[in-house]
């Protein structure tokens, strides 16, 4: 069996995965298969069409037209066949001797079923001269970390900023074949859709995992996307949702998922108000904080008695600083957004890559 499968679902016919998927292919020795998931209605290229067609280690597959991102994301990972499976999007980057690094964690941590690490958040729109520098991780210890610190980090957002503090799942992570099957056989949603699936399988990664490992060293890069707000669609009585900003669509996406264990969300505490206002306070304008700060206002007035309203006190930012700082800070080096005219997350990752210890030293026993 392959050792890793890498899945990348096509949602429109704009996203190309051909850059992707070239330079995966450039390491030939790495144990890996690529997963192409799309609609029936969504063509790719004809490149990559060629492409997949001289190559054996590359699926492509279709899903029902029309079919929603969190169903496209279910059909790409049940394709898949390898011992570990991830999923990225087409945009992004990630490193192909991963499938070393999943062998090297099954070597020396047995149990894990799960594998996450730092990932880059690149915005391919960035403008020079109004972007923080990038954080890389100065030191490379693979930490096996603790189940019930990460369950209260994600469920009850403990230090969370907008989102959840919590890197596992299978979007830019890895999980574990024995987890792949437990997961699929839940029940799949039948009754209420996420534009985040990231986070319904950060929520059963983390409830059903056995141990969570995680390495320091990047191993891929996101093209950030900005969030854009949906509709909910679900019957159920709960006041936050996809439609009122990311923070609205995580507690959701974790009311579901742990409506269908037949459990209680029991995530609306203080920090959990301070993810909303961070939310708001991410807004760029005074029209759309003001707009997003009252939908919130009003979930907090309907849910559990108003009780958590009081807390809810954001504070909108006209002027944002800018960390340009650069150079080893902490247990961080911060360099250029921009270094050596890097735009897109490849050409970033390309350039920061040289200064990572490489994967195949990094699990040399």
């Amino acid at each position: 069996m392959t050792k890793l499968s890498i899945c990348i679902p096509v949602e429109t016919a704009a996203q190309d995965a051909l850059p992707l998927v070239t330079t995966l292919l450039e390491n030939q020795s790495a144990d890996f298969d690529i997963v192409i998931a799309k609609p029936a209605d969504v063509a790719l290229s004809g490149a990559l069409i060629d492409l997949a067609a001289g190559a054996e280690n590359i699926t492509t597959t279709d899903a029902p037209a029309g079919i929603a991102r969190q169903l496209l994301w279910r059909h790409a990972v049940s394709t898949a066949k390898g011992d570990w499976v991830t999923l990225v999007n087409p945009g992004d980057v990630i490193e192909s001797e991963l499938a070393t690094m999943v062998a090297f964690i099954e070597r020396t941590s047995p149990k894990a079923d799960a594998l996450a690490w730092t990932v880059l958040q690149i915005d391919p729109l960035a403008e020079p001269g109004n972007c923080n520098s990038v954080a890389i991780p100065s030191a490379y210890q693979i930490q096996d970390l603790d189940k019930t610190a990460m369950l209260k980090a994600f469920f009850y957002w403990e230090a969370s900023l907008n989102v959840p503090k919590m890197p596992f799942g299978v979007h830019h992570a890895a999980i574990h074949r024995s987890l792949i099957d437990t997961l699929l056989q839940l029940p799949e949603p039948q009754d209420w859709s996420t534009p985040t699936p990231q986070y319904e399988w950060a929520a059963k990664v983390l409830l059903f995992a056995n141990e969570l490992i995680f390495s320091p060293r990047p191993m891929s890069a996101i093209s950030v996307t900005p969030f854009e707000a949906q509709a909910p669609r679900h019957p159920w009585n709960f006041p936050f949702h996809s439609g009122q900003g990311l923070a609205g669509a995580v507690a959701e996406t974790q009311f579901h998922v742990l409506r269908e264990l037949g459990s209680p969300w029991e995530g609306g505490g203080e920090a959990f108000v301070r993810a909303l206002m961070i939310d708001c306070m991410m807004e760029t304008t005074r029209e759309a904080y003001v707009s997003k700060g009252n939908v919130y206002f009003a979930a907090l007035q309907e849910f559990e008695g108003g009780s958590l309203k009081p807390f809810f006190r954001p504070e909108f930012q006209q002027h944002r600083p800018k960390d340009t700082r650069q150079g080893l800070h902490d247990n961080a080096l911060l360099i250029d957004r921009f270094i050596g005219g890097a735009r897109t997350p490849q050409e970033f990752y390309d350039i920061a890559k040289s200064i990572f210890t490489p994967i195949p030293a990094l699990c040399a026993e």
